[in-house]
């Protein structure tokens, strides 16, 4: 599966507008979404310290190469992935009679209760090089079920490293996706309880936004199942474009920056 997709950002101030105009464009109320993302970095390949160093001065050039292809070979394919857990059973948003959009107590993260998560691992790859139209990327998600998913990820070579929340409203118009969220912050917590748990349920609205202007991220993408046929990836990026110009005076939707999309590990993490 391929993820193609544009990016932009509002002002916290702006938020409102923007469900508003949403709303009336894709001739829907926003649907409140709420998930808890757990994140993962894979481990490297055990020995590969044990490759000898290219720099060996009694090692013949030829010898220097391949060792350095077996090393860019071992190193390859060490990714960041993310289990995300969609919560569900809680409302924020509703529509009025006259089609605004009306946030719950003036607050745009309502508090839960008797909620259920349900789990995904996905995984994203870099977004192809060079001057692009939209943002395009590998895409696999994986429904995940049962309570030890870290421990079993963990026997898979993925260690966990952090965990946040993100919350927003999702719209759709024919195959796109547009989902207005943030970014939230959760305290940290071991590894053993990133997903047991759950107190951020009562206390929601205390989170610290990531950014501290309170800016939300518009995100407009279409997964295709099959991304290298290319008459589909042209009706998708020009559905995608189509959106853009549609949008231009509320938000600038552009490809995302392809540095800060990498999920790529860090070479210098790779033997912490």
């Amino acid at each position: 599966m391929h993820e193609l997709s544009l990016y932009g950002q509002i002002r916290k101030d702006d938020h409102h507008r923007m469900l508003q105009q949403l709303a009336g464009f894709t001739r829907m109320q926003p649907q409140d979404a709420k998930e808890i993302h757990l994140v993962f970095k894979a481990r490297q390949p055990p020995g590969l310290d044990l490759v000898q160093s290219i720099g060996a001065s009694n090692l013949a050039s030829q010898q220097q190469q391949e060792i350095q292809r077996v090393k860019n070979m071992l190193n390859a394919g060490i990714y960041h992935v993310r289990l995300i857990g969609a919560v569900q059973g809680s409302k924020k948003i509703k529509g009025a009679e006259n089609g605004d959009v009306v946030m719950q107590d003036n607050d745009p993260i309502a508090k839960s209760d008797n909620t259920t998560v349900s789990w995904t691992l996905e995984f994203k790859d870099t977004p192809e090089a060079g001057k692009q139209t939209v943002s395009s990327r590998l895409l696999s998600r994986t429904p995940m079920e049962g309570t030890n998913l870290v421990q079993f990820l963990d026997g898979f070579g993925f260690e966990y490293t952090s965990r946040y929340m993100v919350v927003g409203s999702r719209f759709y118009e024919n195959d796109t996706t547009i989902f207005v969220h943030k970014v939230l912050r959760l305290p940290r917590v071991a590894a053993e309880e990133a997903i047991s748990d759950k107190a951020y349920n009562t206390n929601i609205s205390d989170l610290p936004d990531l950014d501290g202007s309170g800016s939300f991220i518009v995100q407009a993408s279409i997964d295709m199942v099959d991304g290298n046929n290319s008459e589909l990836k042209d009706r998708a990026t020009r559905q995608l474009l189509g959106i853009k110009e549609a949008l231009k005076q509320a938000v600038d939707l552009t490809p995302g920056d392809r540095l800060a999309l990498d999920t790529r590990l860090p070479a210098n993490s790779r033997r912490t």
